[in-house]
Parts: C-alpha cells; structure tokens; sequence
C-alpha cells in the first residue's frame, strides 16, 4: 500500500492500523513470556547456504574506497545462535528479512517482516506451544474468533493438529513417505502421478507436496506438520526416526505461516550439512560462497538443546485482517515501490 491509499482507502487504512497493533501485541506476548528481545545486524559478510534462497548483495566502501562486499540477511538464524552460543537462553528478534527472485505480491515480497525466537535449553514441541499461544493470544487482545484467508474462516479455538509429514502424505496421496526416501523412488512417484520433472530430491518432493497436500492443510483449524525427511533439514537435529529430521512448519487455510527446528548443535554435522548445500548451490548454478566459519566456532563452543522458529508476520498479519494480498498489510511493498 502507499500512502495515497492510506489515505484515500479505509479498508487499507484498518489493515495498517491493525498491523501496528499485532506487532506490538506480538512483542508484549514475549515480554510477559519472559523472551528477551535482540537486536543483530541485517547485513552479514556470509549468508546461509539454503539451495533454494538467493541473497541480496549489498556493498561498503570505506574512506579510501575499498569496497567490501555483503549480504542482506535472509533470516536473522545464524547471528541468533552465536547468542545463544554466548549464554543467551530465551530470545526473540523482529527484523525485516530480504531474498531475491520472489514474486511482488501474493504471499511474497523480496522485503518482509519476521520474528525469530529460541529456547535453549528448550525443543521444537514448546515452540510449537508457543506459537500457537501466540496467535491466541493476539486474537484474545482483537476480539477475533476467527482466521480469513481466501474463502476459507479458520477457527482458532481449541487444540490445533499435529500431525507428521509421514502422516499427511500417506492421508491425502496414499502413500507411505519411508518408500520414498531417496531421489529415484520419489522420481518414480513423480512420474505416477503425472508430473514430468527431474532434479534433486527437494525438488521431486516439492513437486507433489506444493500441489497436492498443501492446498488442504489447515482448512478446518491450524496445523503443525513435524518430521520432515532428514535431507531437507540441513539445520535441523535427527529425530527418533534418523530418516527424518525434527523440523515442523505451521500452516493455517493452506498458508505456511513458520518454520521451526529442534536445532542441530552438534558442529561436525552442522559443518557437513552447511558443505553438502553449499555443493547443491554451486550443482544449481547458484552464487557460491564459504561456509560461516565463526557459525561453526559458535556452535562449537556450546549451546543448550535448542527449539527455534522463524515465522512471517506479514503473512500471519494476512489472516488476522482478511488481507487478499501481502501488498495489503505492507507499507510501500516492492510492487508499490515499483511502479
């Protein structure tokens, strides 16, 4: 939205009002909680090695004009964990976030806003009650019941569905997902159902997951969708089942809303995990650069087992004012800026 929308729409006008609302009541959740909130740079000098996340370069010159090359972050993770690593134990940010190559408008924006919190010692099941108090919590303070997006209302009330990533799949494509493991059993599943792709296993996975069970996850109440197989969480501990990993994303009328991890802390996997996406990177003809070094040192050094997650508060701002795009809860989103 722009300014003139502000203030020629009162629809537009509510929504903005109201987002200054649930960031604040956001923020007064974690204090009360007891969450102490951070503050880490938004440029970095190494960004994370996600295969499918393209960062934003930014350049500093000095005096002189040497020129030094950084990133805008794309998550506020790494710096949060070397927290951690120095003895911080419950800790909150709300930072804006940037990637490149996503879409102006839907549910994306190359600039969005995003909380982050972890608890060490904690887990990836106390997140999960977090955030679900979060959203309650908010809802309580608005006087909303109920959740809007697209044509779906999504009550909040009562407890909300766990339910894991094996689960889904075998409810909605009747499959077992401990068949399909590994790239050529999931090609093999690919091609079953009419989809004509190759690529690494993330991409056959997302292939069939993006199309045929999102869509239908968290129409009827909100759901937490956990154990996600093990090569697709390179930041995320082992689960009981070491085929999986302890990872879990929140969706809410078919909208994935977080990501969280019950954090890998052991740094030679850590540093394994980082190196095997950075080849991913460089397969996909991504930019490759190193693995963060001090990351590993911080890890390293120590930290308590540790539950953190990452949700989107534009997204989440969405729901709460029946939002049809995320051009509507931000203030000059690149689509506005753009035109």
């Amino acid at each position: 939205m722009k300014w003139q929308d502000l203030k020629a729409n009162p629809r537009l006008r509510r929504i903005y009002d109201e987002r200054i609302k649930i960031i604040r009541l956001t923020r007064e959740f974690f204090w009360r909680a007891g969450f102490l909130e951070t503050d880490t740079p938004v440029v970095v000098r190494l960004p994370g090695q996600e295969p499918y996340l393209s960062p934003i370069p930014a350049y500093f010159h000095e005096p002189a004009g040497t020129e030094h090359k950084f990133y805008l972050h794309t998550s506020p993770e790494f710096s949060m964990k070397k927290l951690l690593a120095a003895g911080y134990s419950k800790i909150f940010q709300i930072t804006k976030c940037f990637r490149d190559y996503e879409s102006f408008g839907g549910a994306h924006n190359p600039e969005f806003a995003m909380i982050e919190w972890y608890r060490a010692p904690g887990t990836f099941l106390e997140i999960m009650g977090d955030t679900e108090r979060l959203f309650k919590f908010i809802a309580r303070k608005l006087n909303i019941k109920m959740l809007e997006h697209k044509n779906y209302s999504i009550p909040l009330g009562g407890k909300w569905e766990r339910k894991t990533m094996k689960q889904i799949w075998k409810k909605f494509i009747g499959v077992n997902l401990d068949d399909c493991l590994i790239a050529e059993a999931m090609q093999k599943l690919c091609e079953k159902l009419g989809y004509e792709i190759q690529g690494a296993y993330e991409d056959l996975f997302y292939k069939i997951f993006l199309n045929k069970i999102e869509p239908h996850l968290g129409i009827k109440k909100p759901i937490f969708i956990y154990d996600y197989p093990a090569q697709m969480c390179s930041l995320s501990r082992p689960a009981k089942d070491p085929r999986y990993a302890e990872r879990f994303e929140l969706y809410i009328g078919g909208l994935e809303l977080a990501n969280a991890f019950g954090e890998l802390t052991d740094a030679e996997s850590q540093k394994n995990n980082l190196e095997e996406d950075r080849k991913k990177r460089k397969q996909l003809g991504c930019e490759v650069y190193d693995v963060d070094g001090n990351f590993i040192d911080a890890i390293k050094s120590g930290i308590q087992p540790a539950g953190g997650i990452a949700l989107g508060i534009d997204r989440m701002i969405m729901l709460f004012t029946g939002a049809r795009d995320i051009n509507e809860v931000i203030f000059q989103s690149a689509s506005d800026m753009s035109r």
